[in-house]
């Protein structure tokens, strides 16, 4: 479950890092090529089909909660 929690983290980090309007399909490239830039190869010795489908999910949801939250209260606070 911790490598889990680090997954979801770093995909805050990068989402947020590559945040703009439009282009989501390339932004989420973007942050699965930065996930597996960041994780050594032996800490995610599993297929690699099956971990860009855990990513593709993962950064889905993360976004989700970003959007309904996080980024809309900042952007909120930016246009004051």
């Amino acid at each position: 479950m911790d490598f889990i929690r680090q997954l979801i983290s770093l995909i805050t980090v990068f989402a947020s890092y590559v945040e703009s309007p439009g282009n989501g399909a390339e932004k989420k490239e973007k942050v699965k090529q930065m996930i597996k830039d960041a994780l050594p190869d032996e800490e995610w010795k599993i297929d690699p089909k099956f971990f860009d489908f855990i990513l593709d999910v993962l950064i889905d949801l993360v976004v989700m909660f970003l959007n309904r939250g996080l980024w809309k209260t900042a952007m909120k606070v930016l246009v004051k």
